[in-house]
């Protein structure tokens, strides 16, 4: 079982860059230390920023992106059997690691609750419907909307966590952790707050407890109310388009 992992980190203060460095390169130098012992392939996905890799292998996007966008990322530059996605803030602890490498042979499984540390096979995005895999680049909705549309795809490749612990809340900070991973001390930004990205909390729906109609209600609000922004943030990039004919590139899922 050989693993590729992607640590992702979104742009937290876009107008101070000493401390949007500082803020990263505290996690990113935890992370190495963990993972010189992991002997786990890395990369980092840097959304909307830029900091010092340590020699680490970068993906970048120019904007901040929502947590499906990333696992598609993961999913298409896998130079592995497995990808495992890991936000800057989240390590995962040696018994772990050791967890995952006995679970390989399932198609995708998580460590804990809020999925802080997602597993999957390569290639798992190419069986998601391609409504689905559009829907990871859909931003404006924001971290979690996306992340229900792939999770339920998940599930009927038999999607769960491998932790009986998996609903484990640390207490310092107060967030999901458990034997399996744990959170980097270190001031925790809500970036969806920063950034003013939508999130089910928003809406009154808190730990993702909602029916599947209420979420699908919500999936409608947040289009119909984000529908303006989205149409701002779009026409700004009309000078990006090349004046030297078309860029050829590829794309991570084909509409």
């Amino acid at each position: 079982m050989k693993l590729h992992c992607f640590i992702c980190a979104t742009i937290t203060f876009p107008d101070d860059p000493v401390a949007e460095q500082q803020h990263h390169g505290g996690y990113l130098h935890a992370q190495v230390t963990a993972f010189q012992r992991a002997g786990v392939q890395l990369t980092l996905i840097q959304n909307g920023c830029e900091f010092p890799s340590l020699g680490i292998p970068v993906i970048r996007n120019p904007l901040a992106k929502n947590v499906a966008y990333n696992w598609l990322l993961c999913d298409v530059n896998c130079a592995g059997d497995y990808w495992v996605f890991l936000p800057e803030d989240c390590r995962i602890t040696p018994a772990g690691w050791e967890a995952i490498r006995k679970s390989d042979g399932r198609a995708c499984f998580t460590l804990a609750k809020d999925p802080k540390a997602l597993i999957c096979r390569k290639g798992i995005f190419e069986g998601l419907p391609p409504e689905v895999r559009t829907a990871c680049d859909l931003n404006f909705m924001g971290k979690e909307l996306g992340c229900l549309l792939v999770r339920g795809e998940l599930e009927k490749q038999g999607f769960h966590s491998i932790n009986s612990q998996w609903t484990q809340v640390s207490r310092q900070p107060p967030l999901w952790a458990n034997e399996y991973i744990e959170m980097i001390p270190g001031e925790h930004l809500n970036t969806n707050r920063l950034r003013r990205i939508p999130s089910l909390d928003n809406y009154g729906v808190r730990e993702y407890k909602a029916s599947a109609s209420k979420i699908e209600e919500l999936y409608a609000k947040i289009v119909r109310d984000n529908v303006e922004l989205v149409t701002k943030d779009a026409l700004a990039c009309r000078s990006l388009i090349s004046k030297y004919g078309p860029i050829l590139s590829e794309v991570p899922y084909h509409p």
